[in-house]
């Protein structure tokens, strides 16, 4: 006879789907004690749906940005950071805000959904699932968008300064995994057991969620609320996935509110979902958390390739969507199909991780602008120049669009005669 454990990790499998096209979003939040077990009661991102809720399907929580149906492959200024249904504070009672006191740490919980062990599934993605970005604000705003957002810093000084970085850490948290029969799963499986507390012996293992560890400030006062972006940036480089030639932008949110307390928080959990995650404690550095990308590498789609993200582009129009629309005039590119020495951009923008009061770029090694023959137009709309430089990246548009400008904490090699002015 089949056993309630069995029956209950079969619901588990089923509810928790393994598909790796879930994406992700937040599950649930819980405070962390200072031997890094979970304390408290469950807290939950705004307006959340349970997997197990008639109501949920693959939609209910997932934000993805830019969106599938605009068409575009970056992010605009115009992107809200929060899912329609979590733009305002959160009224449900079912699956209300964490609790948490002044200074405490606290893990944002998420299924991997094969973007940790089953990491060749998609081509041209980055190591450790990509990075998780996590802001805090005291003063959120429905309108907020997700540009802004990501120049806010860990001293409060970047964008607006309504708010602030508070961590960026791997995807990935060094244990988590769904159950496959692939190498990585198979062996955290071993390392990380994870079992109902009434199968001891785990007989039938269940899947043991991701995390992310943050820090509630200790200047935080006791009723007051934080309002938290959960910001994953899981990016397709260019030049790799043959269908993405020009590389894409993937962004998933989840926005929640953290309710500050005084304490002591309440010893049992209130507000649970089913099928819920056993695992008791938290990963063992959830103090130390890094990232193999501290900073957000961002482009911002151009003017142009924006007023056009109502109708998906064809595949030869993938890379007009590539680059930044700064505010200045910029230096016509040369013609496709043609070499230059020497390529100049300036440009004035407030659209970039961190205020840019003038930057400018001169190129004197050999760069080669390609793009694919137009019939029956007078622009194009594909041809881009990328190059690497000693500080960020820059990758140039199409001549029909503005020069964009991406920042990356990571490059290629340095080229003779980059010049930046911050």
């Amino acid at each position: 006879m089949t056993s309630k454990v069995a029956v209950l990790a079969l619901a588990a499998s089923a509810i928790f789907s393994n598909s790796v096209h879930a994406h992700t979003w937040i599950e649930e939040i819980q405070a962390i004690s200072d031997n890094g077990s979970f304390t408290g009661d469950y807290g939950y991102p705004r307006c959340y749906v349970t997997r197990a809720d008639h109501a949920f399907d693959g939609n209910s929580n997932l934000w993805l940005l830019p969106a599938l149906s605009s068409g575009r492959t970056r992010i605009t200024d115009n992107d809200l950071v929060c899912k329609d249904t979590q733009r305002t504070p959160n009224t449900n009672t079912r699956f209300p805000n964490l609790q948490i006191t002044p200074g405490s740490y606290a893990a944002m919980k998420y299924l991997e959904n094969g973007h940790v062990t089953l990491p060749s599934n998609q081509l041209g993605k980055p190591k450790a699932g990509g990075t998780v970005f996590v802001y805090g604000t005291t003063e959120p705003s429905n309108t907020e968008t997700i540009a802004n957002v990501l120049q806010w810093t860990t001293d409060g000084s970047g964008g607006n300064k309504k708010g602030f970085l508070m961590t960026a850490q791997n995807y990935d948290d060094g244990r988590c995994h769904q159950l496959n029969t692939e190498t990585i799963s198979q062996q955290r499986q071993k390392t990380f057991p994870n079992h109902m507390s009434n199968d001891p012996s785990n007989t039938n293992p269940v899947e043991l969620w991701c995390e992310t560890d943050v820090q509630v400030p200790s200047t935080a006062e006791a009723g007051s609320t934080l309002t938290v972006y959960w910001v994953w940036q899981w990016p397709t480089a260019p030049s790799i996935d043959p269908g993405l030639p020009a590389g894409k932008d993937e962004y998933y949110t989840s926005c929640s509110d953290f309710d500050i307390v005084a304490g002591p928080l309440p010893d049992t959990q209130l507000h649970t979902v089913v099928p819920q995650d056993p695992m008791s404690t938290a990963v063992s550095d959830f103090k130390s958390r890094t990232a193999i990308t501290s900073v957000p590498a961002v482009t911002l789609a151009s003017a142009s390739a924006t007023a056009q993200s109502a109708a998906p582009p064809s595949s030869t129009q993938t890379s007009a969507v590539s680059a930044a629309s700064p505010s200045s005039t910029t230096a016509p590119l040369p013609s496709a199909s043609t070499t230059a020495t020497t390529t100049t951009v300036s440009a004035t923008t407030t659209t970039m991780m961190r205020p840019v009061l003038e930057m400018t770029v001169v190129v004197t090694s050999f760069v080669t602008v390609t793009a694919p023959a137009v019939t029956g137009s007078s622009s194009v709309t594909s041809s881009s120049v990328s190059f690497g430089i000693s500080i960020p990246s820059v990758t140039l548009p199409s001549a029909s669009a503005s020069a964009g400008v991406k920042r990356s904490p990571q490059h290629a090699g340095a080229r003779q005669g980059a010049k930046f002015r911050w």
